[in-house]
């Protein structure tokens, strides 16, 4: 059955039920009672934004909530934050405090008060038949992007219902290093929670906004910061220990006091050299010594740890093969095209990505724009482009080129008619312009112009996203104008 067979219809929002175990609320919220849920959704991830939206311009029913039937109560897994607006407007005392005063006056905007008692509703058939919708929505597309914790959320919860990491790959497009990387970001944040800390520096590990898991992770990510904190990556639990279980926590809790309090920032902590100057600034005496040891996160947790437990025992995976640590792999060879891309991917295949991050970005994102445009060239479509680009604008394309933004509509429909589906999904997310989502065009795009700058794994990411396009218009015969 597709999502084109689903039931929709109107339901009362009164009847609707908000998911307790929705990505967005963290694993610290998912135990609270629907009230808390609703506080927690204005607080952290703008359902004021989409109440306000609702109260000046009405509800936009042509976007349904979507639903799942649990225990004969109907639980909306997709739209919570609308749902969570929608009860709040019709109910202000929901809220607390300053959230409060502000939905009492959104909510006297509405003029007719009847117009959020139904919604329209689809339900589908289970919960599992939504995961790859899901996936799809949140996760590098434009709709509002989990934060990183709730992406490793979403990957464990598929692992522990019982997905496969072949299911994971080919129903919902996540890859052996996307599962990797969800663990190592499960791990951290665990392992940060169960320390001793201060009170100011536990409130910044709560707050879901803040990016304080984003640049520990990219301590972790380099190879100079796990060399330092004697860790390496552990495909089952994340990270495993180099070192005793005391070495480690010692500088882990100086290394998490001094990003949460905002002494350090993915800016300072930007590159390889970066991080080893942090960490020579120490006391030696803080640093991990090189003793005869060994620890996994669940050493270091209170209490279970999820990225360190197996759902259900499966047979031995087959040894992964290594991953380069050049901007582009050496299998990849540019065989049709301009002889510069030719240059640029000789130049890319000797770039040490986690040495030097910001070339890696950059000569990354030129060669996608350059690939795109010979591509599209060299198989006729570029000159209808500009055509068609040149009879909106009324006037001529400037130095005759469009911009990268007005080609990925195109290659976009080019991938989806030439590569598999899996391998079309993951190309959508990594070129669809989108400043919230990891690992897109968007953040490479942005390199210049903002601070937090793309890192070894940004750039691995992207790579894994695309290589299916880059491999279609590089090494592929190329087709002709019927593309």
């Amino acid at each position: 059955m597709g999502t084109a067979d689903w039931g929709t219809k109107p339901r009362l929002v009164a009847s609707l039920h908000l998911d307790a175990k929705n990505p967005r609320l963290g694993r610290q919220t998912m135990a609270r009672a629907p009230r808390e849920i609703i506080q927690y959704l204005f607080e952290h991830d703008k359902a004021m934004e989409v109440a306000q939206s609702i109260a000046t311009r009405d509800y936009f029913p042509n976007e349904p909530l979507l639903a799942v039937k649990e225990n004969g109560q109907l639980v909306i897994v997709e739209g919570n934050r609308r749902l969570a607006a929608l009860k709040a407007l019709r109910e202000p005392g929901l809220l607390e405090g300053r959230m409060y005063r502000k939905i009492e006056r959104l909510s006297r905007q509405i003029e007719n008060p009847n117009d959020i008692v139904r919604v329209p509703v689809t339900l589908a058939p289970s919960r599992r038949a939504t995961d790859r919708l899901l996936a799809g929505r949140h996760i590098g597309t434009p709709v509002m992007a989990w934060e990183a914790e709730n992406r490793a959320s979403f990957i464990l919860d598929k692992l522990a219902e019982g997905y496969t990491n072949e299911q994971l790959h080919d129903q919902l497009g996540f890859s052996l290093a996307d599962v990797q990387a969800a663990r190592q970001t499960r791990a951290i944040a665990d392992m940060a929670r169960s320390l001793d800390l201060p009170e100011e520096v536990k409130a910044k590990l709560e707050n879901p906004r803040a990016k304080t898991f984003t640049t520990l992770e990219r301590v972790f990510d380099s190879s100079v910061g796990r060399e330092y904190l004697k860790v390496k990556p552990d495909p089952e639990h994340g990270l495993r220990g180099a070192t005793t279980k005391a070495e480690f926590l010692r500088a882990f809790k100086k290394l998490v006091a001094d990003v949460a309090l905002g002494k350090q920032s993915s800016r300072s902590l930007n590159s390889n050299e970066d991080i080893k100057g942090y960490f020579k600034s120490w006391d030696p005496k803080d640093l991990p010594a090189k003793k005869r040891g060994s620890f996994v996160p669940a050493d270091i947790i209170q209490g279970r740890s999820v990225a360190s437990t197996s759902p259900k025992p499966q047979a031995p995976a087959k040894k992964a093969p290594s991953v380069s640590n050049k901007v582009l792999p050496r299998d990849f060879k540019v065989r049709y095209g301009h002889d510069r891309l030719r240059d640029l991917r000789d130049e890319m295949a000797k770039v040490d990505r986690e040495k030097f991050p910001n070339s890696g970005a950059v000569l990354l994102r030129v060669f996608f724009e350059f690939a795109v445009r010979d591509y599209l060239e060299r198989i006729g479509q570029l000159p209808k482009i500009i055509k068609t680009i040149e009879s909106k604008t009324g006037g001529k394309v400037p130095f005759g080129t469009p911009k990268l933004s007005q080609l990925v509509p195109d290659i976009l429909r080019i991938a989806k008619n030439r590569l598999k589906m899996t391998d079309a999904l993951k190309v959508e997310k990594a070129i669809t312009y989108n400043p919230s989502a990891p690992f897109t065009i968007s953040e490479l795009h942005g390199f210049v112009h903002h601070d937090d700058f793309p890192c070894a794994r940004d750039i691995l990411q992207f790579w894994k996203r695309t290589e299916p396009l880059f491999r279609l218009m590089l090494e592929q015969e190329p087709g002709g104008a019927e593309e």
